[in-house]
């Protein structure tokens, strides 16, 4: 396996006094070099809260942004299709895939089914030893704030129908299932795993989103099988109204879980405590079901993705907080 950029370096620069007031730094010698910065270019200056301020040459944000690498096919030691959800979701643009022998019909047609699970990919190039994979999602374009409002959406209306369907109402419109999920779940990891240009504090809300875009996907696939469950199993009067105002709880936490994490909020947190409490009190009403075990379960993925989200709390400048005690 070959990537077709390099990788980042970093350098500590001393900061220098110019006249009476001003500082300064030099930029290093080799970046200069590389990227043929003149005086009069532009810079970017990303400046963070957290501390940090990061320089971007502009035409490097403009003209760097492609990503290539090349696969060994014969060198592989797992199946082809396998390796393109990874690549697509580490922002790769380019994939091209050699081998020495004939590339099998079916791994070519396994690789164009595994594509159609993701957003802006195909297969471009098919020869008998070569194919070439290529993205066309532009993923600085992309929202993550945007992205993850969708996957709550998807669940959420999902939610709404199982409610519909124990109240015996008729469903407005079809629901989004699970591969649609799934492809937003993609598009998700490409952008924040993708992303060339990020401070540290971004990263770390970031990696907390991945971990909790991950439990939203596994609470997707509990909801089919909730739904699943109630189209075949008989429930009272009683159980219908106890599940249905959990599951409205349920999507009230869903919003905690995913508002928390883009806008960190104790009040939401606080919230969404509170919302666990009060669903599991509700399901204590009722006798062990495969209905409630899959609300429980759910119920248990969302308790642990809010611990997650609130984790973003301690990112800001709360007035609670006292910083680097020695």
């Amino acid at each position: 396996m070959e990537e077709l950029n390099n990788a980042k370096d970093i350098e500590t620069r001393k900061v220098q006094k110019l006249g009476s007031s001003s500082l300064f730094i030099t930029l290093p010698k080799k970046w200069i070099n590389k990227w043929n910065v003149k005086p009069g270019d532009k810079i970017l200056i990303e400046v963070s809260n957290d501390g940090s301020l990061k320089l971007i040459a502009e035409k490097i944000k403009l003209e760097n942004t492609h990503r290539s690498i090349r696969i060994d096919i014969d060198s592989l030691k797992q199946p082809l299709p396998s390796i393109i959800p990874c690549l697509y979701s580490l922002g790769y643009d380019e994939i091209i895939m050699e081998s020495k022998k004939t590339i099998p019909p079916k791994d070519v047609e396994d690789l164009i089914q595994v594509t159609k699970q993701m957003v802006g990919i195909e297969v471009t190039e098919v020869s008998e030893n070569r194919i070439k994979v290529e993205c066309l999602l532009d993923t600085e374009k992309v929202g993550v704030e945007s992205l993850l409002r969708r996957m709550l959406n998807t669940i959420a209306k999902r939610v709404d129908d199982i409610i519909a369907l124990i109240s015996k109402e008729n469903l407005k419109d079809a629901s989004a299932n699970h591969e649609d999920l799934k492809r937003l779940y993609y598009m998700l990891m490409r952008r924040i795993m993708g992303s060339k240009y990020e401070t540290i504090k971004s990263m770390t809300r970031n990696s907390l989103i991945v971990i909790n875009m991950s439990t939203l996907l596994n609470v997707g696939t509990l909801v089919d099988k909730l739904g699943e469950s109630v189209r075949s199993l008989q429930l009272s009067e009683k159980e219908s109204q106890i599940i249905i105002d959990t599951l409205k709880k349920v999507n009230d936490l869903l919003d905690e879980v995913v508002m928390t994490v883009l806008f960190p909020s104790t009040k939401r947190v606080l919230n969404g405590i509170n919302l666990v409490k009060e669903s599991r009190i509700n399901l204590s009403q009722l006798d062990n079901s495969t209905i409630v075990d899959y609300v429980r379960q759910i119920l248990g993925l969302l308790e642990t993705s809010l611990e997650n989200s609130s984790c973003t709390l301690f990112l800001e400048d709360m007035p609670w907080i006292e910083r680097n005690l020695t």
